[in-house]
This record gives C-alpha cells, sequence and structure tokens, in this order.
C-alpha cells in the first residue's frame, strides 16, 4: 500500500512555532517590517533601512526615521527580555514583530491596544515611555503620507 506524499504533523512544525504570522502582503506595511529588521539586526543606523525609507517617504523622510530609530531604542532599554525578529527575507513574522506593527498601525485610533500589543512586547514591563514613543512615531509616519494600515488587501 502506497505511503502519502506527506503526513499532517500532531505537533506545529518548529518554523511555525518561531514565526505565527504570516508578513504584511501590501507594500508600505512590508516595508515597515524590513526597516524594523534591518534596525534589529544590523543597528539603528544602518544604511538600506535609511536607504529605504527615503526613497519610500522622499523629502519627508527624517522624522519618521529618527522617531523610529527611537522607539526601537527604547524598546531595547525597556523590554524584560529579548525581543525575537526574523531574518529580512523571511515571508513570515514572530509574534513580537506582529505586535509591534500592529501597535504602530493602531497608536492614534486605539491607543489601549497599542498599550496591549506593547505589554506583551515588552515582556509586562512598563510602557508608559514607550507607548509616547509609538504615538510620535506613528503620527510622524502619517503626517509624511504615509501612516501604517494593516487592512488585508484582496
Amino acid at each position: 500500500m502506497p505511503q502519502p506524499a506527506f503526513r499532517p504533523a500532531a505537533t506545529p512544525s518548529p518554523i511555525a512555532r518561531l514565526l505565527p504570522h504570516a508578513a504584511p502582503v501590501a507594500h508600505w506595511p512590508r516595508v515597515m517590517l524590513f526597516v524594523i529588521r534591518r534596525m534589529a539586526a544590523h543597528g539603528l543606523y544602518d544604511a538600506s533601512a535609511s536607504l529605504l525609507m527615503m526613497r519610500e517617504l522622499g523629502l519627508h523622510f527624517r522624522k519618521p526615521l529618527l522617531l523610529l530609530r527611537a522607539l526601537m531604542l527604547d524598546i531595547s532599554q525597556v523590554a524584560r527580555a529579548p525581543v525575537a525578529v526574523a531574518p529580512c527575507c523571511a515571508l513570515r513574522m514572530t509574534a513580537q514583530e506582529a505586535d509591534l506593527l500592529t501597535a504602530l498601525a493602531v497608536a492614534d485610533r486605539d491607543p489601549a491596544l497599542a498599550e496591549e500589543c506593547l505589554h506583551r512586547l515588552t515582556t509586562g514591563a512598563p510602557t508608559a515611555s514607550l507607548l509616547a514613543t509609538l504615538r510620535m512615531a506613528a503620527r510622524a509616519l502619517a503626517e509624511a503620507g504615509r501612516p501604517l494600515d494593516l487592512a488585508i488587501e484582496t
């Protein structure tokens, strides 16, 4: 009797446990994810992240870039545990990356949800100052004409 080509896994694969969320499909959220990953992996002053922000935002790139750097620095100082970040080429996201993108997207519309996401991201650390930086970064992106919207495209 022939065996099936694959067997359904009784438990999720290690990749599915490490990267439980699909990366955004839309261009701008994917760019933001790439910028966040580059800053986390290669430092706040990564040239690729800066160049990408400059290409996407034009003349209005400086304020959002500066505030994203400040946000990443604040997260690294406040978080009680390491924040997991996937490689730039990954088509899926860690739970922490999903929380950060969600918090950036809803910072002005739903501060309570943004604070909840930050609380999970920082493993329960106080998030008041982090929320302020997050809201300023989200507002700077909106002022530059590119607010982060995670609505699913069809």
